[in-house]
């Protein structure tokens, strides 16, 4: 520090002391003026400046941090708060879940509301890259492969592998994005059913999966526990739902005489968790029927069948 500024520090600290005001009462008091508004500014306009200095300074190093995660916590909290609520329609309601709510793109819809409420988005680190993160409605199996295009010309296989490269590098860029996305969603909604037990989207869409991939219940159990799963309970109310909601589709496209019947026989066989000799299982023979609605048959010529 030059002898110059030493001096006027002296001097501004000395005029202070005169007047009773400590540098952070100084400070203090023109941040709630209204009538130095460019002391005001100053401040302000360098105020990331100013905390950052704190920061690296050794004693007020704790003091600032604390501070920090004070506020992202409560910010965090007042988010969280708000996308429970039942207007975001993040809700997964088994007693009436529908087959719409099991087939639309949920993760978009999920980390569309979190977008809107600047839980996801800004700009993250890729690598040594920067990158925005926004939410595009793509699947991951978009990201990766090869282009089916037409032959290329000699003079193109020289750049070739040097393309291929950094195309290699912008799909796994893309790829990072995006499951960075999906487990920044997957996080906030396990916060979502913490803060709000109604608030279950994502847990019901996993629980109803696992069930159609008969998962055992003991795995259930521990999704359930783990907040990445509804309970069983839940679960067979939501199948429930969907099968009285597809059952009542059948009937009206039978009802319509627009849809043709196709039949199948099948055979099962259930085994016995514990055979004995009186109980080793039983074997099933049905016949399955599958309705299909014909295509190009409509009230206008439903007489040719």
């Amino acid at each position: 520090m030059d002898t110059s500024l030493t001096d006027q520090l002296d001097n501004v600290l000395a005029c202070m002391e005169e007047n009773f005001l400590t540098p952070a009462d100084f400070i203090n008091h023109i941040l709630r003026s209204t009538e130095h508004e460019s002391a005001r500014n100053s401040l302000t306009t360098k105020a990331v400046r100013i905390c950052g200095a704190l920061y690296r300074e050794e004693h007020a190093y704790l003091h600032v941090t604390q501070w920090a995660i004070t506020i992202v916590r409560d910010m965090l909290r007042t988010e969280v708060t708000d996308l429970s609520l039942e207007k975001h329609g993040l809700r997964f309601k088994a007693t009436s879940a529908t087959v719409e709510q099991l087939e639309s793109a949920f993760m978009h819809q999920l980390a569309g509301k979190m977008q809107e409420r600047r839980a996801i988005g800004g700009n993250v680190k890729v690598g040594n890259e920067d990158m925005d993160i926004y939410v595009e409605e793509r699947d991951l199996g978009e990201f990766g492969g090869d282009d089916i295009g037409g032959m290329m010309r000699e003079e193109d296989d020289v750049n070739e592998e040097a393309d291929d490269e950094q195309s290699g590098k912008c799909r796994a860029a893309e790829r990072n994005a995006a499951l960075l996305v999906i487990r920044t969603v997957v996080m906030i909604s396990i916060c979502l059913q913490t803060s709000n037990s109604q608030c279950n989207l994502l847990q019901g869409w996993l629980g109803f999966f696992m069930r159609s991939a008969c998962v055992p219940e003991k795995v259930v159990k521990v999704f359930a526990h783990a907040g990445l799963s509804i309970s069983l309970t839940s679960i067979h109310n939501a199948v429930s739902s969907i099968s009285r909601e597809i059952s009542s589709k059948i009937k009206r496209e039978v009802r319509t005489l627009q849809a043709g019947f196709a039949y199948d026989n099948f055979d099962i066989q259930f085994k016995a968790a514990q055979p004995t000799l009186e109980h080793r299982g039983s074997f099933v023979s049905a016949t399955s029927a599958t309705v299909i609605p014909l295509y190009g048959i409509n009230n206008d010529n439903v007489d040719a069948l």
